[in-house]
């Protein structure tokens, strides 16, 4: 939709009689579109999409932008000679590809100006037909080993880790099995965390059946063979549009991640009764000092790292990511070990992970939103949950309800923490405007 001068009564303008400037008006500002479009599908946060679409405006030699950004849509206006263009786009399927939005950041900050359409087209064109840099043969084999990495950190044993391994590489390949014949994201997600979880129960009995006797630490394994669903790029993206006071992405964000989790919810709920899930705590793992720590620093790189390349994040991303949750979650688990409450000492973790994230993004030139989240990941109070929707299930609400709020908790303290290391190194999250 394009807005222009009024015109004479009784008077309508027609394509065809467009002069050259107006052409070349709509041929900038689809590329400022296309650009947008790239990155909100990718999964960032509005801020960086808006942030992208200013500099390529302005590469584009474009007077003025005006953007409205939401979970689904970007509305943009531009001007250029005094001649004013809207242009509205949809982005009906939410994604997150980590590898894409690097590649758009550094498109954004090594885009001469001015520069022609020409030249801004074929490099948009070079990051849209990126495709994925793995098969899912070895993105299976990757995830699995964050999810059972997860189960080490929720004081799982050997058994536990055994299950999850297979459970969640099947889990994860029936999502995309499934999103890929075009299926309801919320079916997908109830189907596949119904397999993982129905994976990981029928592998821990048959280990039973070996073994001569039930694991005690089982509930530890069984909502981390479907914690790949969780998602976490909507969850802390939108949360953080919202302590910018974004209201108009980030609540879509956030109401989209709720519909994600309500949707594990019922696959997990599936199962709960069959499987005999014991919603009691899981004591931590006896062993020799060293041991029970190297186990914890590995499954803390491990966790991460899968993730991270399960967003399509480059492996020294994903790596570097890797490494800052070994250095920030130990603390943590620390803490947690001398009682502190589990939202306190999250909250410190996801400070120092922003900080250390801030930091080496800056040093090795890495995109720091896509080292971020995978990384905060780490802390996803998945145990709290299990316990809430399994006290919800026998209808125990009083356990219920305190489980619920401990995990409420977590989640605001991971955004808070995060939000926080923003305001400290980032100028455009500590104000609300330009600074004079």
């Amino acid at each position: 939709m394009s807005q222009q001068a009024p015109e004479p009564a009784g008077e309508s303008l027609d394509p065809s009689d467009l002069d050259h400037p107006d052409r070349d008006l709509i041929g900038r500002t689809e590329l400022v579109m296309r650009a947008g479009t790239l990155m909100l599908t990718s999964g960032t946060s509005s801020l960086r999409v808006a942030e992208l679409m200013r500099r390529v405006a302005k590469a584009l030699e474009l007077d003025t932008i005006s953007t409205r950004i939401s979970f689904t849509d970007i509305g943009l206006t531009v001007s250029r000679g005094g001649i004013y263009r809207t242009q509205v786009s949809d982005v009906p399927t939410p994604g997150v590809n980590a590898q894409r939005i690097a590649s758009l950041q550094e498109l954004s900050r090594d885009l001469p100006v001015p520069s022609t359409p020409q030249e801004v087209a074929r490099r948009l064109g070079a990051v849209e037909r990126s495709l994925p840099q793995r098969p899912d043969w070895l993105m299976a084999v990757l995830v699995a080993l964050a999810c059972a990495s997860v189960a080490v950190l929720a004081n799982g044993g050997w058994r536990e880790v055994a299950a999850v391994l297979p459970a969640s590489a099947v889990g994860y390949l029936t999502q995309r099995w499934l999103l890929r014949r075009k299926f309801n994201l919320l079916a997908v997600v109830m189907s596949a965390t119904s397999v993982s979880c129905g994976g990981f129960v029928l592998v821990s009995h048959l280990l039973d059946l070996v073994m001569g006797g039930q694991s005690p630490r089982m509930a530890a394994g069984f909502i981390c063979a479907a914690i790949f669903l969780i998602p976490g790029f909507p969850l802390v993206t939108g949360g953080l549009d919202l302590g910018r006071i974004d209201l108009h992405a980030g609540i879509p964000r956030v109401a989209y991640a709720a519909m994600v989790l309500l949707a594990m919810a019922i696959g997990v709920w599936l199962l709960t009764r069959t499987a005999g899930v014991q919603p009691d705590v899981v004591a931590p793992v006896s062993g020799h000092l060293a041991v029970v720590w190297l186990a914890r620093l590995g499954a803390s790189f491990f966790a991460v790292f899968g993730w991270a390349m399960m967003f399509n994040s480059p492996v020294r991303v994903a790596m570097a990511s890797g490494a800052i949750a070994m250095v920030a979650n130990a603390p943590r688990l620390v803490a947690l070990d001398h009682g502190v409450a589990n939202h306190v000492a999250t909250f410190f973790s996801c400070f120092a992970i922003g900080l250390l994230c801030a930091v080496v993004g800056r040093w090795f030139r890495m995109e720091r939103i896509i080292m971020t989240v995978p990384t905060v990941l780490v802390s996803i109070p998945g145990s709290s949950a299990l316990r809430t929707l399994v006290y919800f299930d026998r209808q125990d609400v009083l356990p219920a309800v305190e489980n619920g709020v401990a995990t409420v908790l977590v989640v605001v303290a991971m955004v808070a923490g995060l939000l926080g290391a923003l305001m400290l190194t980032e100028s455009e999250w500590a104000f609300s405007g330009p600074r004079r």
